[in-house]
């Protein structure tokens, strides 16, 4: 059987590239407006609070709780086949803002509300994803 390629980020893209050079050093980075301080997750060409066009990015705790999550059990991709069941959480970081993430672990393991850590999982020598863990030491 021909093994598929799954899709990856564009690691590049001017609009992502600091959070992507972040996760290979086992960080994670967020946008925030230099302006008003709101800070943004996705990273968006401007900043929904003001407009203003400019971006910094700083280093963030990658800790937070579960906030919601789904069990996938059919790949809409066929790359992905082999990975069902897979899960998705909805993690909402302790700075306030929400993410979408892979969960590590059992699916009996994960309770709405409780805290997450983030777990960097080295893909290739450009690419790491950010996923989460349930935080049993909180």
């Amino acid at each position: 059987m021909t093994e598929l390629a799954k899709p990856l980020p564009d690691v590049h893209d001017p609009l992502t590239a600091p959070f992507w050079a972040g996760t290979r050093e086992s960080r994670l980075l967020l946008p925030h407006c230099p302006n008003c301080g709101y800070l943004q997750w996705p990273p968006e060409v401007v900043c929904p609070e003001c407009k203003h066009t400019e971006k910094e990015w700083s280093e963030y705790p990658a800790h937070g709780s579960l906030w919601s999550y789904a069990v996938y059990y059919r790949a809409f991709d066929p790359a992905f086949a082999d990975d069902i069941p897979y899960t998705v959480g909805l993690i909402e970081l302790d700075v306030g803002r929400k993410m979408y993430g892979i969960m590590v672990g059992e699916e009996a393991e994960f309770q709405i509300g409780q805290p997450v850590s983030g777990v960097f999982d080295s893909i290739n020598d450009e690419v790491t994803f950010l996923e989460w863990r349930m935080d049993t030491s909180a």
